[in-house]
């Protein structure tokens, strides 16, 4: 049995008052006209019939002289009557005709058009934009350097990219590229030497990395989800880089390299649907690029009062690899549409969604540290200080960079409100660390060196998150304070002492960063998060223990800031919620 006729239509007045007339309503719903029998009787004259919420326009009809006319709707009623005239039948009588008579009309079936679905698909060409922030993790090696040294640019990205997809069921494949301006830079003091000693000589090599620009070209391939694509990315990589290289030997001498390399990169992303043609997406990717040379003459000279002239004329060679993780947003708008398939099933639990709940859940990523240090060599003070000496000790020329990297892994917990489209929340977290880095100090030679070697054992974070909700999908900022356990430990060598020192401390700071979180099923969601720690800096100095007759070095320190870039991806599953 089909649904029932709900209609309402307007009466006209009909000559008499027990006549029957034919009412032809048009349904605003379902596009048709739907005929109705009433009484003409005075009460109805005049009156429109309203029932239920459907409107409806009225066209009427009336029979002659009483007689209802013909018609397929109503092919019972003419059957039952076979043709013969209703003449002053009596007022009741007929009211209880035309009530089953409606009774039954009600009781038709109705063909009902439903609303058309707007059919989406990711298939066919799209364009748009993207902006982020980099930051790379290259290696700089000398000549006669044991242990590679540190440069580490970082910076805004910005650009656009060009691609097609092709759907199949809940799969894409895809085909992507993109173009990017980069403010990216970074100098370290490396190389076989850094210091500038107590009476006021230096012995350094300073390296400055530029990434000006860099492309890709890339496949991807993804799991849709409702509204939201999950993807992996990866394929070729080009960059332009500038590489800047000082010498200083009391006065500098510079040298500047211009490279453009290849390389590959890999990455992942969630991009969710907006409207018809427009997408929104956060994507990580990891770069790395193969090794530039360079090689250059060195040569500057000075003159002193009184006519003594210092220079020097050199030749060195280093070799840098480049790496780089970018973490970005893109808005997207489709081109041009590849002809839709039937659109996929629509789970009402997407647009149900509501975020207000307990969740907890667990997490994986990467992490890259950035840090700067500088080391402190200490002097017997029993040793006369030597003429023009400014300071008892000699440090680092420039800041040093060391950068442990590895993976994380911990859970999280939280609270979210939801307030129409605004999320707000709280959040706790634990990670257990690998990341770890080993780099050279301020000397560095075979069996003569200086190291510093730091590990991040532990993350804890309680943050607070802001985000936008809809469609099933979050997107979000969060800051809030961090913890972090910081393991050293330095490693003193002069050929004849070999004095290593290893400490532990808890550091606090803060953590900023943002995310996409996208509802699967059920109570599980999925997220892709980047948090940045500023985990302050620490302080060690250790003794020898060597005789200072011997060595005069009695003490060694360090001072290096923490700083800490996290990729990561979560799966949470709501406990308590609305």
């Amino acid at each position: 049995m089909g649904p029932r006729i709900e209609a309402g239509g307007y009466a006209g007045r009909g000559p008499d008052a027990d006549a029957l007339v034919v009412i032809d309503l048009f349904c605003l719903r379902s596009g048709e006209f739907i005929r109705v029998a009433r009484p003409a009787n005075p009460s109805c004259n005049g009156r429109a019939f309203i029932c239920g919420d459907v409107a409806a326009a009225p066209q009427t009809e009336r029979g002659n002289r009483g007689r209802i006319r013909k018609d397929p709707i109503f092919t019972i009623a003419s059957n039952f009557w076979n043709g013969i005239a209703v003449r002053r039948i009596s007022f009741g009588i007929a009211l209880v005709f035309v009530s089953a008579l409606g009774a039954s009309a009600a009781d038709l079936p109705v063909k009902y058009k439903a609303p058309p679905v707007a059919l989406w698909s990711w298939s066919g060409l799209y364009g748009g934009v993207n902006a982020g922030y980099s930051f790379g993790r290259d290696t700089l090696s000398e000549d006669g350097q044991p242990i590679p040294g540190r440069v580490q640019p970082t910076g805004a990205v910005f650009g656009g990219q060009l691609g097609y997809n092709w759907q199949s069921g809940r799969f894409v494949a895809g085909l992507e590229g993109d173009a990017q301006w980069s403010g990216q830079k970074g100098r370290t003091c490396s190389g076989t030497t850094c210091f500038q000693s107590y009476n006021d000589e230096n012995n350094a090599r300073v390296y400055e990395h530029r990434l000006n620009w860099f492309a890709t070209a890339r496949a991807r391939l993804g799991l849709v989800n409702a509204g939201t694509l999950f993807y992996i990315t990866g394929g070729a990589a080009w960059a332009g880089v500038d590489e800047t290289t000082t010498l200083v030997l009391d006065i500098p001498s510079q040298n500047v390299a211009r490279h453009t390399l290849t390389g590959w990169t890999f990455g992942g992303g969630i991009e969710g649907r907006l409207s018809q043609d427009w997408t929104v997406k956060a994507e990580y990717l990891h770069l790395e690029f193969a090794p530039m040379n360079m090689s250059g003459r060195y040569a500057a000279s000075f003159t002193f009062p009184g006519g003594n002239v210092f220079s020097y004329d050199l030749r060195t060679a280093s070799s840098s690899r480049v790496t780089d993780n970018i973490v970005r947003v893109g808005l997207n708008r489709r081109l041009w549409n590849a002809p839709a398939a039937s659109p996929l099933p629509v789970d009402p639990a997407e647009t149900a969604w509501r975020w207000t709940g307990f969740y907890a859940g667990l997490n994986a990523g990467y992490g890259v540290g950035n840090g700067a240090f500088r080391e402190f060599i200490f002097i017997d003070p029993s040793v006369p200080p030597l003429q023009n000496e400014i300071t008892h000790y000699y440090s680092s020329y420039a800041p040093q960079k060391i950068s442990p990297q590895g993976a994380l892994a911990g859970g999280q917990l939280g609270y979210n409100w939801q307030f129409n489209r605004l999320v707000v929340g709280i959040e706790g977290d634990a990670q257990w660390s690998g990341q770890k880095d080993v780099t050279c100090a301020s000397t560095c030679v075979s069996n003569f060196a200086e190291t510093l070697t730091q590990k991040i054992n532990w993350l804890a974070t309680i943050r607070g998150r802001l985000g936008y909700a809809d469609r099933g999908y979050l997107f979000y900022v969060t800051a809030g304070g961090a913890l972090a356990e910081i393991q050293e430990t330095e490693f003193f060598s002069d050929f004849q002492n070999f004095v290593p020192s290893t400490f532990k401390r808890t550091n606090g700071g803060w953590v900023a960063g943002a995310g996409v979180e996208a509802w699967l099923f059920g109570n599980w969601t999925a997220k892709a998060e980047y948090l940045h720690f500023d985990l302050g800096s620490v302080n060690h100095v250790y003794a020898t223990g060597v005789s200072p007759a011997v060595n005069t070095i009695t003490s060694l320190g360090s001072q290096a800031q923490l700083r800490n870039d996290v990729v990561r991806i979560g799966l949470n599953y709501r406990l308590i919620g609305n």
